[in-house]
């Protein structure tokens, strides 16, 4: 079962496999919210010492030794008043740039729409009907590599068209090639963990004609 992404994997694979149809399809109401049993995690807040709050007195320094450079102070003065400028110009500039980001994200949210969870879906993949649904439940486990979709397909640009589109998002289990047991075969866990098993079987002999048995008389 998916978790909260059936829908993009069904209309996923509709583009993958070009023999791919949708029978059926029924959706949660909307509102619909998958479950985690998990505890939320609890927020500690750590105690602060009143004695780490208090602020030193301030020492008596006494006066300040006379020095030679004294009389470039006011110069001094002036370079660092034109350096909090600066500063302030560039603050001024990132407040303007920040609130800017933060304009188009909203915006970009204003427009976005949830995903209906899916509750039963038959999706007809090569001849063979899969069950796709979102489970309501968050699990701590997913798909598992040790059962797989077997795809059987006829040539070599349907192959490499399939694989690529599967694996584009996930992770190669066997990596595609010429092995012993077919022309091209490849393991693939796409990017929702299902796990898919692709084979171009080996070129199999022209049948030849079989010899007619003999008449008895």
């Amino acid at each position: 079962m998916f978790q909260g992404q059936a829908q993009e994997a069904i209309d996923h694979y509709l583009e993958v496999f070009p023999d791919a149809e949708l029978l059926e399809i029924v959706h949660h109401p909307e509102g619909t919210e998958i479950y985690d049993p998990a505890p939320a995690p609890s927020e500690e807040t750590e105690s602060v010492d009143p004695a780490d709050l208090e602020v030193p007195e301030d020492s008596d320094a006494g006066d300040a030794p006379s020095s030679p450079d004294a009389a470039e102070a006011p110069e001094a003065s002036a370079d660092l008043g034109e350096s909090a400028s600066e500063a302030d110009a560039s603050t001024e500039t990132t407040l303007i740039t920040v609130e800017h980001e933060q304009d188009d994200s909203e915006e970009r949210e204003s427009v976005s729409v949830p995903v209906p969870l899916v509750a039963t879906a038959q999706l007809k993949i090569g001849g063979q009907v899969l069950m796709i649904q979102d489970s309501l439940m968050k699990h701590q486990f997913s798909f598992t590599p040790s059962i797989s979709v077997a795809v059987v397909v006829d040539s070599s640009a349907e192959f490499h068209q399939i694989v690529d589109s599967l694996a584009s998002g996930g992770e190669f289990l066997m990596e595609p090639g010429d092995y012993d047991f077919a022309t091209n075969f490849a393991w693939i866990k796409d990017r929702f963990g299902m796990s898919w098993q692709v084979n171009q079987p080996l070129a199999q002999p022209e049948p030849t004609a079989s010899a007619e048995a003999p008449v008895w008389g």
